[in-house]
C-alpha cells in the first residue's frame, strides 16, 4: 500500500452510534483505495466517540483521527468547521467522501467555498479513473436523471453520498487501524449556532432512506381506499409510508415515496409490504432491510420468498383487524405506543378461523 496516497472520509455519530451513511462512505472509500493501492483515513468529530474507531476499522478504515471536545457533544456547524478545518488542511487526500446529511450540508459547503474545493451532493457512485481522474455519478432532477462528472488529473473533489444507496456490508472483526485522538482548542462562545435538543423525525415526512420503519403498499391495495388502510397502519406503528412504482404511477402514492432501483433505496429495521408482489426492481430497493413482513393473496409472489414472515391473505380483511387490535393495545398502554410492543391477545376459539390468513415463516 502506498502510504503517500489516501482517501479521507468524514464520519458522523448519532446518540453514540455511527450513522449507516458514514459506514457506507467508509466502504465506498475502501473499494476505491483497494484499486489504487491507497489507504482510507477517517475523521470522526464529537465528544467521547473514540470507542467507535474500532467499528470504522472493521468496515475498512486504515487510520482514524478522532477529534474530541466537550463543546462538540451537540452538533454546531461553527464548531465542526473550527474543529475539522485545520485537520483536513493537512491530509492532502486523493478524494474526500462524506454522507449527504443535514449536518454535513451545514458546514462542509462553507469549507468548500473557503478552499475553492469542488463539492458534489446527491452522489450515488464515486471513483477515480486511471490513477488520478475523479469521477462522480449523481442523481439530478429529483432522481429522474443521472449525471456523470469527471475532473482533470489530480483534482481534489468532495463527494457527498446519498444514504442507503450503497448499503453496509458485514464488518471484518479483528481488522485494526491506526487511531489518533486530537483535542482542539475551541471557544464555544464563538459558535453562532448550537443544537438545543434533537427531536424524533416525523415518520410522515422523513426521507425513506432514513426511516427505521416503513409500511408499503402496492398494486394489491386496489386503489386509494386500500392505500388509505396502509397509511393508517403506518401512522399507528410510527412508520413512514412507502410503496411501489405502480402505486405511484396510479396516483395512490406520492412519486417521491416509491421504493425500488428507479426510486428510493431503503434499509429500515422493519419493512412491511401489503399487496406488493415483489418485482425485481422493487426487491433491489429493500435489499438491506433487517426484517421484512409481507402480506399478499398470491402465495407465489416473490416478496414472500424475501420475507422473514409471509402472510397469505387479503389485505382488505387483514388490515382492519390488525388496526383494531393495535388501537386496543395503544389505548391500554399509551406510554408504550410504538417502541414497546405487547403480545397480541389470543384468538377467540368461537371465531370463524377460516377468515384468518395463513401464516408462513419463510427461510
Amino acid at each position: 500500500m502506498d502510504q503517500s496516497k489516501s482517501l479521507v472520509v468524514i464520519a458522523e455519530s448519532d446518540h453514540g452510534e455511527l450513522t449507516l451513511s458514514s459506514l457506507e462512505c467508509v466502504e465506498e472509500g475502501r473499494e476505491i483505495a483497494d484499486r489504487l493501492g491507497a489507504k482510507v483515513q477517517v475523521v470522526l468529530c464529537g465528544n467521547e466517540v473514540v470507542t467507535l474507531a474500532e467499528t470504522l476499522a472493521a468496515h475498512g478504515a486504515d487510520a482514524v483521527t478522532v477529534v474530541e471536545h466537550e463543546a462538540l457533544d451537540q452538533f454546531s456547524a461553527d464548531g465542526w468547521l473550527q474543529a475539522l478545518a485545520p485537520i483536513l488542511l493537512h491530509t492532502h487526500p486523493l478524494l474526500l467522501l462524506a454522507p449527504d446529511s443535514g449536518q454535513v450540508r451545514a458546514w462542509l459547503p462553507r469549507l468548500s467555498v473557503r478552499w475553492r474545493l469542488p463539492l458534489v451532493g446527491c452522489c450515488i457512485r464515486v471513483g477515480i479513473i486511471g490513477d488520478g481522474y475523479p469521477e462522480i455519478i449523481r442523481n439530478t432532477y429529483g432522481g429522474a436523471c443521472q449525471e456523470r462528472l469527471i475532473w482533470p488529473y489530480a483534482t481534489l473533489v468532495g463527494a457527498m453520498l446519498i444514504p442507503g444507496v450503497r448499503g453496509v456490508g458485514a464488518p471484518r472483526r479483528g481488522r485494526s487501524a491506526e487511531i489518533a485522538v486530537l483535542r482542539p482548542e475551541l471557544d464555544p462562545a464563538s459558535f453562532r449556532d448550537r443544537t438545543l435538543r434533537t427531536l424524533p423525525a416525523d415518520p410522515r415526512t422523513v426521507s425513506l432512506n432514513e426511516a427505521e420503519r416503513i409500511v408499503s403498499g402496492g398494486f394489491g391495495a386496489g386503489g386509494p381506499d386500500g392505500m388509505a388502510l396502509v397509511q393508517q397502519l403506518a401512522e399507528q406503528v410510527g412508520a413512514a409510508l412507502g410503496g411501489t412504482r405502480v402505486a405511484a404511477d396510479r396516483g395512490w402514492l406520492a412519486v417521491d415515496r416509491f421504493i425500488g432501483s428507479t426510486g428510493q433505496i431503503v434499509a429500515p429495521k422493519l419493512y412491511m409490504a401489503f399487496g406488493v408482489s415483489g418485482a425485481g426492481q422493487h426487491l433491489s430497493g429493500i435489499t438491506d432491510s433487517e426484517i421484512v413482513i409481507a402480506v399478499n393473496n398470491d402465495r407465489t409472489a416473490p416478496i414472500l420468498k424475501r420475507a422473514d414472515l409471509g402472510v397469505v391473505g387479503d389485505l382488505h380483511q387483514i388490515l382492519p383487524i390488525l388496526l383494531a387490535k393495535l388501537r386496543v393495545l395503544a389505548a391500554a398502554n399509551p406510554a408504550a405506543r410504538h417502541d414497546e410492543p405487547t403480545a397480541p391477545a389470543a384468538l377467540d376459539p368461537d371465531q370463524d378461523t377460516a377468515a384468518h390468513p395463513v401464516l408462513e415463516k419463510t427461510a
